[in-house]
């Protein structure tokens, strides 16, 4: 049998280098499109994170609005009882709250605020 002769070898080996250049091009613009692909859903994931964060945000105050409005108006309430000639110690006792508890819902008395308001002025 006849050896190859050099440029057969040549071609072949030529032939094979541009099959793995090939391979190894398509390997790499596979993972640029992977690469890109998963940037995309990260910022994605972050975009989707911080959007429920604000909303949750917003919740939150719009909750702490609520929740000093039905404060309020619990107030007023125990000061309608009061205002029946029940005793507030008696009316903390209705509601199951110490006298303490029951001081925090009575709005601050309005001499008071009137006072300070106008001795600033």
């Amino acid at each position: 049998m006849a050896a190859p002769r050099k440029s057969a070898q040549q071609v072949a080996a030529r032939e094979k280098a541009r099959q793995k250049a090939a391979d190894f091009t398509a390997r790499h613009e596979e993972l640029i499109e992977l690469a890109a692909k998963f940037i995309e859903l990260d910022e994605a994931a972050n975009d989707t994170e911080t959007t429920a964060q604000e909303k949750a945000q917003r919740i939150i105050a719009q909750g702490k609005v609520h929740a000093e409005a039905a404060r309020k108006e619990s107030g007023r309430v125990i000061v309608q009882m009061i205002e029946t000639g029940e005793s507030k110690s008696a009316v903390a006792a209705r509601l199951g709250l110490s006298a303490a508890t029951l001081k925090k819902y009575l709005p601050a008395p309005a001499s008071a605020a009137t006072d300070s308001e106008s001795s600033g002025v």
